[in-house]
């Protein structure tokens, strides 16, 4: 759903025609869904690290690179090819509000630096994003590399949740420069650090913890303080200002489903739902590839061409997981130690025992 939202959003503003994009743009609806992400992302690394990782920050970190990395650079390597096919076949435009791309876009060290667009920092020296969207996999990263540390350094401790410890250490250290990033100073990459904490805390309130349940709350106003930052740095699109109001409601609705369903065991339908979860990462990456496509054979703006961009944008992510995640969960097996599907089994086992107790 989440997924889906950011591409509704996306293609509302470059596919639809004037009068759907002008409904939908105010709500910026995959904004949200990018935050929700976080969170969610949030609680199921926690739950990884707490379940399988405790004590191999290695295998963790090599783990997120395999899931992450070759989907990335898969798409990052069709959005050139979509740019370069623009070019030649004398597009119109690439979005509403953009003609054309620099002519520098291709230049050796861009095309480079594109590659290693996700590492934190990398956007400072990249003068053109062939992947638009790549800020949000780089701040899943910063992340990915900050529990890495807590991980590195919490299995030395005595505690054998010593990186929930460092992790909650480092989270009180880094307000002052959350403070600054939701302002748009400093390292921006911090200005999500609520919600990574938001979904890590409610990891450990689903297993009984009272101290998961105060850090879920407390970081509640980190939230809304990173909200109203953002609402307020926001650029209007055709001059239309966006909606404050309905913009946190669908914040706060997403939150409350994620915060609801963690608490929920569903039986039926497990192997649907592990499709659709294995779909989300192709289909926010690709559907950019698929957009830009569209509007160099398609110039005018059309429902039919917002509907085609949707069910264009399922089908190549379909056919390149299909493609890709067979060979990247062998090797993500091997890391893990056991395959995704035991382990799931072993994981709700716990659970299931965790909350009998409590």
């Amino acid at each position: 759903m989440l997924a889906m939202l950011v591409m509704l959003q996306h293609f509302a503003a470059d596919l639809a025609p004037m009068p759907l994009a002008l409904a939908m743009v105010p709500f910026a609806a995959g904004s949200m869904a990018v935050r929700v992400f976080f969170a969610l992302s949030g609680f199921v690394i926690t739950e990884a690290v707490d379940c399988v990782y405790r004590d191999r920050p290695g295998a963790f970190l090599a783990n997120r690179l395999l899931r992450i990395g070759p989907h990335f650079v898969l798409a990052v390597a069709l959005s050139m090819l979509a740019h370069e096919f623009f070019r030649l076949a004398g597009g119109e435009h690439l979005w509403r509000s953009q003609p054309d791309f620099p002519p520098d876009a291709f230049a050796i060290n861009n095309v480079l630096l594109n590659f290693l667009g996700i590492i934190p920092g990398a956007d400072h020296r990249i003068s053109y994003n062939f992947l638009d969207i790549t800020w949000a996999v780089r701040v899943e990263m910063a992340f990915y590399l900050a529990m890495f540390g807590c991980v590195a350094i919490g299995r030395r401790l005595s505690s054998p949740r010593g990186f929930a410890r460092l992790a909650c250490g480092l989270s009180v250290l880094l307000l002052p420069a959350f403070w600054y990033a939701s302002q748009g100073r400093g390292v921006t990459t911090l200005a999500h650090m609520p919600f990574f904490v938001f979904g890590s805390a409610l990891y450990f309130a689903t297993r009984g913890s009272r101290a998961g349940w105060l850090i879920t709350a407390l970081s509640v106003p980190g939230i809304v303080w990173q909200y109203w930052c953002y609402q307020a740095r926001a650029v209007s699109w055709q001059g239309l200002p966006s909606s404050p109001i309905g913009n946190l409601v669908i914040l706060a609705v997403l939150l409350g489903i994620m915060t609801i369903l963690a608490f929920v065991r569903i039986d039926r339908g497990r192997g649907a739902d592990q499709v659709m979860g294995n779909l989300t990462y192709p289909l926010y990456l690709y559907h950019e590839v698929v957009l830009i496509v569209l509007v160099t054979l398609i110039p005018n703006y059309s429902y039919s061409l917002f509907a085609t961009g949707i069910v264009l944008s399922f089908a190549v992510a379909g056919v390149l997981m299909a493609l890709v995640d067979p060979v990247v969960t062998f090797y993500r097996d091997l890391v893990r130690g056991r395959s995704l599907r035991r382990l799931s089994t072993a994981v709700t086992a716990t659970a299931m025992g965790a909350v009998e107790r409590t």
